[in-house]
């Protein structure tokens, strides 16, 4: 790899497992020293210290329920006891609820936002107030999905949710370029991560035929999000506040 976040310091949510671990891999192998936290497989993220450990990088961990109030807090309190101040955030944590629009709960609607958009609106006022403090500018990822825009059956809160993390992007964008913290927003289409595996792992015959309907012919990996992640926290996108980019297999175009 060629570098390009080395003397990075980034934060990455939601690393333990797909996304967000083909991410912080990719942030680690460019130079990059991690915090990343996990919720429930903390394995992944234990495993990725590990392989940081081996490239000469230092990656450190935390269990972090961003449901919690204080979730914000606890985030930047490792931060700064650990790497200390970040150059990068990356809000990639996230919580899929499937039901019907009819049948949703005030509680799981509650739970999709306060994760998928609450949080990271949080996380980035925080990052932003710490980064202009220090003069230090910054870029901060946001992960939300095509699902912000194209709307599909049985996904109603999450779709909402991830549609106001994609504004996020928009809105912090304009009002942080003058402290040169550029936000930007990175859209992932149907991707083979642990939140799907009860379809590509269990029903890989319906998995194909989804395939087939991409015009690119497969659906997607965590890895194929890596690189666009490090263009966005890398010096070769410092022209670039408010994008936002889809990787999708071409599905948005149809």
């Amino acid at each position: 790899m060629s570098g390009r976040l080395a003397g990075k310091k980034a934060i990455v949510t939601g690393a333990s497992n797909g996304i967000g671990l083909a991410i912080a891999r990719a942030f680690v192998r460019e130079g990059a020293d991690l915090l990343v936290t996990a919720y429930r497989h903390v394995e992944g993220a234990q495993q990725l210290a590990a392989e940081a450990a081996q490239q000469g990088r230092r990656v450190e961990w935390l269990q972090l329920a961003c449901q919690d109030e204080d979730a914000v807090e606890r985030l930047f309190a490792a931060a700064d006891s650990t790497l200390g101040a970040a150059d990068i955030l990356v809000n990639n944590v996230g919580v899929v609820i499937k039901t019907s629009f009819l049948e949703h709960s005030r509680e799981d609607y509650e739970r999709s936002f306060q994760v998928n958009s609450r949080f990271p609106f949080f996380a980035t006022q925080r990052f932003a107030r710490t980064n202009i403090q220090r003069q230090a500018g910054g870029s901060v990822i946001n992960i939300a999905s095509v699902s912000a825009f194209k709307a599909i059956s049985r996904l109603s809160s999450y779709q909402c949710s991830k549609a106001a993390l994609a504004m996020l992007g928009k809105s912090a964008a304009l009002e942080l370029a003058p402290h040169g913290i550029r936000v930007n927003t990175l859209s992932p289409g149907l991707t083979a991560t642990n939140g799907n595996a009860h379809q590509w792992r269990d029903q890989p015959a319906l998995w194909r035929e989804r395939s087939k309907e991409l015009p690119l012919g497969r659906t997607g990996m965590p890895e194929d999000m890596a690189g666009a992640a490090v263009f966005l926290a890398s010096e070769e996108s410092s022209w670039m506040t408010g994008g936002h980019i889809v990787i999708d297999g071409g599905d948005s175009v149809i």
